[in-house]
């Protein structure tokens, strides 16, 4: 079998996945306890009367209730996610008032549908696309530099590690290593946060001066930058230092590595020409499966430093209870991640010659 004829099969098999992967993820999402409604309410302060009527008008408008004010059952409401239903809704606007819209939104159509928290005038909710895309920005301004940083330095680390076995160096970082592996990683960013406090004065929590628009020709965004980004590089390292670092060693001790060395090739030669590359299969797997998050974004890290990323989006539409936003997120992270998953596949056979489909 080709390459090509791989990839399109691989490809076709992400189809099917991504549906069952958006089932899962609704019924999940539409079991779990909280009322979306009443959330959306906040605290109302009226007559009983009046608290029904809005509540049934918010319930209709969002697609939780029918016209008659009962429950839409949950078949029904993935159906008209995804696209394959429509339904009428009614926004009650000045331009609008008592006419009845019917939305053909659904990921069939292209169309995420639009957020029950984030709203535009209080009523209709913004598209969840604009949402999305205006976020993917700070969160790939934070997790690119963090993933090709750490990448870097756990290569590096492992490498070291792996040459000066049970050395001071190999054992001082691998007692760091064991530390960090164990530690939450919003306790670590609280640490660093504690740590920049007393050192610097400056805890990192991001202010709305931070982010004034072309953020990228402001200055105090990346001085609020660099706390979660070492957040996040040093959550990265830990794993793949210690993954780099047991392969390289496993690769060491075969006989070819030993002939090698009875040849005559330097050991930087035979570390980095021969061992090296045969280590690289595991390493790149891992590698690749941490690319989806660049997008996805750290949600604990976002979530301590306050960071207006996906993370920071994700979090806040699971406590608001927006369905629509935490679909849409899940149903793009699992794409990326299937995606993903076939590009790391498809590597092996340029890391490895001997690899064929």
């Amino acid at each position: 079998m080709s390459m090509r004829s791989y990839a399109i099969r691989r490809f076709l098999y992400i189809i099917p996945t991504l549906l069952g992967i958006s089932i899962f993820s609704f019924l999940l999402i539409a079991l779990s306890p909280g009322d979306p409604i009443m959330i959306r309410m906040g605290l109302f302060k009226g007559e009983q009367s009046e608290y029904e009527d809005l509540y049934e008008q918010i319930g209709f408008e969002i697609g939780l209730l029918d016209e008659d004010g009962d429950r839409v059952n949950v078949a029904v409401r993935y159906l008209r996610w995804i696209g394959l239903m429509r339904r009428p809704i009614e926004y009650q606007t000045d331009a609008l008032t008592g006419e009845q819209v019917y939305a053909f939104s659904g990921i069939l159509q292209g169309d995420f549908g639009r957020s029950w928290h984030w709203t535009q005038d209080g009523k209709i909710g913004k598209p969840i696309t604009d949402i999305i895309v205006s976020r993917m920005w700070y969160t790939l301004f934070l997790t690119a530099p963090a993933f090709v940083i750490s990448t870097v330095l756990a290569t590096v680390i492992g490498v070291v590690q792996a040459t000066r076995q049970y050395s001071i160096w190999d054992k001082g970082v691998t007692l760091a290593s064991l530390v960090g592996y164990s530690m939450p990683t919003f306790w670590l960013a609280k640490l660093i946060m504690l740590g920049s406090f007393y050192m610097f004065n400056f805890t990192g929590a991001t202010q709305g001066d931070a982010f004034r628009e072309p953020f990228i020709l402001n200055p105090k965004f990346y001085v609020f930058l660099i706390l979660p980004t070492m957040t996040l590089v040093l959550t990265g390292l830990v794993f793949l230092a210690r993954l780099t670092r047991s392969q390289l060693l496993d690769i060491l001790r075969q006989d070819y590595i030993t002939t090698a060395r009875a040849k005559g090739l330097s050991e930087r030669s035979v570390v980095y020409k021969h061992a090296f590359r045969n280590a690289l299969l595991p390493i790149v797997t891992v590698v690749g499966m941490a690319l989806p998050g660049l997008l996805g974004g750290a949600v604990m890290t976002e979530g301590v430093f306050g960071w207006p990323g996906l993370g920071s989006v994700f979090l806040t539409s699971a406590l608001q209870r927006d369905h629509p936003m935490m679909m849409a997120t899940n149903f793009i992270f699992g794409a990326m991640f299937l995606i993903f998953r076939l590009l790391v596949d498809l590597s092996y056979a340029l890391v490895d010659p001997r690899i064929r489909y």
